[in-house]
């Protein structure tokens, strides 16, 4: 079998209004394929020639009067989610409502009204019958599939909107993160609701999503000011204890300034390559001057995350793909700068109780940080996990840049780390340009199944976006400098708005998007 590819796109207007698609030239037909896998006469490069066909002619398909039986009072549709055997589809709605759907025949099954107090923001299947939404009513609620019409238990903790899911199936866990900068892990295995136990195990300015890999050895968080966090070798239980009182957005600011602040560079530890739990990494490299990181998810293998952001200026918007996988111990070696001060002058021990923290400090952290920085410290039980003592953090007794007694003793015991600043690796693979539409809202991006296609939110429309022209899987075709991503299709104007949501099935060849104008629209390949 001879193939060649053609990267320019064709348009092809029996598929619909405005659909583009690359086109790839193969002298051996699609029957002929299924024939020779059929007798085990499969060759290289088959499975990729097969998936590229498969996406490459994915479209919309009818499905009787679905669109009727959806109503214009559903607003936005924020989040869509299929059960893990594929069956069942789930919809998460700006006007309250949950929906369920026959996913075999895509008929409605149940519509649960006023599901929430406000616009449901993610829905989350944590096993075969139940399943869990978030919303901007700051509560979780778990549903069972057999009895939709009335949530099983509500369960309180967040202080401001819930946006994010996720279930920790080796850990037997819930976490969940909202834009109180929270991120908590529910036991749901407690007898009552009222008994609910939860922890909280992260806390941060600017957290926006927050993502496990499959296997739950990774979570992966974007934030507001332009950077990701990966902790890698998760360990939920700890992860409160290993990470109190490290502030990222803080350590942030050290790598952009060029200035140590003892308050962070305490914690380099946590970056350490030799880290057994928790280890911290940040991501930065983007093709554009990220800020709001607003759209995370994961491919199903753990081997990169792709993100959606906008710039400052809101008037640019970018899809970037990042390998998230552990790298060798050799490739931290360099990565670290140490910045050349000039030496304090002594300080007089009660002059420092009553100074104040720097300007840079106060205009940075929040006024919580400021009052809980000393009570974080105060309360910890043992010291944090491989930081061996690091000093008791007084804010107001501490300058950010200055000397104090406390940080003087932790940097005679460890001189290595005095004027260090970590630096994060270029983790960048692939990127693409978006259109910058809706603005305010969250356009939430999905992998397929096999991880070789990222759907992606277009306008009214959706692109089918691969890692390169011939749709193969990202460990055969891994760049190395940071490459565009190569769009399978372009279907445009399919919807009545702009797409926000959008998902694939996790067992067959089947996607489905839905918008601002209260549309759900399926799609298959049409061969």
């Amino acid at each position: 079998m001879s193939s060649s590819s053609d990267s320019s796109e064709v348009p092809t207007e029996a598929f619909g209004p405005n659909r583009t698609s690359s086109k790839v030239r193969c002298n051996t037909s699609f029957l002929s394929i299924v024939e020779k896998t059929k007798l085990g006469l499969r060759k290289f490069m088959l499975d990729d020639l097969i998936a590229f066909k498969l996406y490459n002619n994915l479209n919309q398909f009818q499905v009787g009067d679905h669109d009727k039986v959806l109503k214009n009072d559903l607003g936005g549709i924020f989040n869509l989610e299929f059960s893990i055997d594929g069956k069942l589809l789930v919809s998460a709605c700006e006007g309250k409502q949950v929906l369920l759907f026959d996913a075999s025949n895509q008929k409605l099954i149940s519509k649960v009204e006023n599901a929430h107090r406000n616009c449901v923001n993610c829905v989350r299947f944590l096993n075969d019958k139940h399943f869990a939404t978030c919303s901007d009513d700051t509560s979780i609620k778990i549903w069972d599939i057999r009895k939709v019409q009335s949530c099983i238990q509500t369960l309180h903790g967040h202080s401001n909107w819930v946006k994010n899911i996720e279930w920790s199936e080796k850990d037997n866990v819930m976490v969940t993160s909202a834009f109180d900068g929270s991120i908590y892990a529910w036991n749901l295995k407690t007898p009552n609701e009222s008994n609910m136990m939860y922890d909280k195990v992260f806390l941060m300015n600017g957290l926006m999503r927050m993502k496990l890999t499959e296997d739950g050895s990774k979570m992966v968080i974007s934030t507001t000011n332009g950077f990701m966090i990966i902790i890698h070798d998760l360990n939920l239980l700890t992860l409160a204890t290993d990470l109190r009182s490290f502030r990222p957005s803080l350590y942030r600011l050290m790598q952009i300034s060029d200035q140590c602040f003892p308050v962070a560079t305490i914690y380099n530890s946590l970056f350490s390559p030799s880290r057994r739990r928790n280890r911290i990494e940040f991501i930065e490299d983007f093709p554009n001057e990220a800020e709001v990181i607003s759209s995370l998810q994961i491919h199903p293998h753990g081997w990169c995350a792709v993100s959606r952001n906008m710039n400052a200026e809101d008037d640019e918007e970018w899809t970037s793909v990042h390998d998230i996988q552990n790298r060798e111990p050799k490739d931290y070696e360099n990565a670290f700068t140490y910045i050349n001060e000039e030496a304090p002058e002594e300080v007089d021990p009660e002059g420092e109780a009553n100074s104040r923290p720097t300007d840079l400090w106060m205009g940075y952290i929040s006024l919580e940080d400021y009052n809980s920085h000393d009570r974080d410290f105060n309360e910890l039980s043992q010291p944090l996990y491989e930081n061996r003592q690091l000093p008791a953090m007084g804010i107001l007794n501490t300058g950010l840049i200055g000397t104090n007694s406390s940080f003087d003793t932790y940097f005679r015991q460890h001189p290595e780390q005095h004027n260090k600043i970590i630096r994060n690796l270029p983790r960048l693979t692939h990127f693409i340009k978006e259109k910058n539409v809706a603005k305010g809202f969250i356009k939430e991006l999905c992998f397929s199944s096999d991880g070789r296609v990222i759907c992606s939110p277009y306008d009214m429309g959706v692109r089918l976006l691969a890692f390169n022209e011939k749709c193969q899987e990202l460990s055969m075709c891994v760049p190395d400098n940071p490459q565009q991503l190569k769009t399978v299709v372009e279907m445009n104007n399919y919807h009545r708005d702009v797409v926000v949501s959008c998902k694939f099935s996790p067992v067959h060849y089947q996607l489905v998007t839905g918008c601002l104008g209260s549309e759900i629209k399926w799609y298959q390949p049409i061969l």
